[in-house]
């Protein structure tokens, strides 16, 4: 089976999981390969493992040993989570502040794939408090 020139990798350039181009080994250290993000064409040099597989990668994840998610709690960069609403683990790549001035974390998830997920959430309303129930109940008479 032939090698592909694209494998996904994070791009601590533009913050992004994205396909990178593999473009060669370092000449003389063996273990170190460049690759380009086809997003932002930034140059990278990586560590691969024997197996192809960069380190920093998400890899295989155990849901059991992963934190679960929880939008009142607060993680940090390389933990891995456990969502689930989606039954998905995955590994917290980057942490950002919303427009809102609110926290959120970016996540690599084995299926769902990068999402970008509520962090420490303060607030207190419940969805009924935010959509109030029709004072006329279905059925009622007016």
């Amino acid at each position: 089976m032939a090698r592909s020139k694209y494998e996904e990798h994070f791009c601590s350039y533009c913050s992004r999981q994205a396909k990178m181009e593999i473009i060669g080994g370092m000449e003389g250290v063996p273990g170190k390969v460049w690759y380009k993000c086809t997003r932002c064409r930034h140059l990278s040099l990586l560590v691969v493992e024997q197996n192809g597989a960069h380190p920093g990668g998400i890899g295989s994840l155990d849901a059991n040993s992963a934190t679960p998610y929880d939008p009142h709690s607060k993680y940090t960069v390389g933990e891995s989570i456990f969502h689930s609403g989606w039954s998905d683990v995955g590994k917290v790549l980057n942490k950002v502040k919303t427009s809102s001035g609110g926290q959120a974390i970016v996540v690599a998830f084995q299926k769902s794939g990068q999402k970008t997920l509520v962090e420490n959430f303060k607030g207190d309303l419940l969805p009924e408090e935010v959509l109030p129930a029709a004072e006329n109940p279905a059925g009622s008479a007016t």
